[in-house]
């Protein structure tokens, strides 16, 4: 009985070992391959000796020796999944409790009962077409977050800020989403646009619009509308 329990234990301190083992290995590849990347986590797959790594929002997948890297994604057959879309779903999921709901402004239709956050700036043409999607969703709260990229369209910080100071923020919004029509003046307030940009880059929001459900699950670019109601009942359902 001693000897198997001995034989037991070297079974086990061998296999954390190993694990052990693959973990730096993949961690060493990882650093050589993405200096300036975050890893999030690296976690085993149902492939044996391969491993997930998630960085920067991304999957990649490397075997435990380090050597080889994957970009998937994996599927499995059987189960009829993408198991890699199902990874990045979870591990891009913003809580919905944990946005920072006053530094939006929100439109309530019907009941309300279903809410959303959406990251959208004043020139982004995607924003417009999301947003023709919503006019025709009933029984939603959507929290409106103004978040200009400068990069890739100069200006849209200040337009950001005139529509927060604007009197009437959803007239605003609708204005300079729909027709292009900038609140007149050079109107400026205390806002929290610099707060969202900040907070976008933290969470990886690198577009717009980008749509956050309340189970946590984002969508990004402008969503069909028939696409974006069945989301919403699957994120009602959790």
């Amino acid at each position: 009985m001693t000897r198997l329990i001995l034989l037991f234990v070297i079974v086990a301190v061998s296999t954390v070992a190993a694990a052990t083992a693959d973990e730096v290995a993949v961690r060493a590849t990882l650093l050589r391959l993405f200096p300036h990347s975050s890893t999030q986590e690296i976690s085993k797959t149902p492939i044996p000796g391969l491993f997930e790594a998630a960085i920067d929002g991304r999957i990649v997948y490397v075997t435990g020796d380090g050597r080889y890297l994957l970009g998937g994604p994996i599927f499995d057959v059987n189960a009829d999944q993408n198991l890699t879309d199902i990874r990045l779903e979870q591990i891009n999921m913003i809580p919905f409790g944990s946005l920072p709901l006053e530094w939006a402004f929100k439109r309530v239709k019907g009941t309300g009962a279903r809410k959303i956050a959406i990251f959208v700036g004043p020139d982004c043409a995607y924003c417009r077409v999301l947003e023709q999607s919503l006019k025709s969703i009933d029984n939603l709260t959507v929290y409106v977050f103004l978040f200009p990229i400068e990069q890739i369209h100069p200006g849209a910080a200040a337009k950001s800020v005139a529509v927060w100071c604007a009197k009437d923020q959803l007239k605003a919004w609708d204005e300079i989403a729909q027709i292009g029509t900038t609140p007149p003046g050079a109107v400026t307030c205390e806002n929290p646009i610099p707060k969202i940009v900040e907070f976008a880059k933290k969470h990886r929001i690198t577009g717009t619009p980008t749509t956050i459900l309340e189970d946590g699950r984002r969508l990004v670019g402008a969503v069909p509308r028939a696409e974006l109601e069945a989301q919403l009942q699957r994120s009602s359902k959790r």
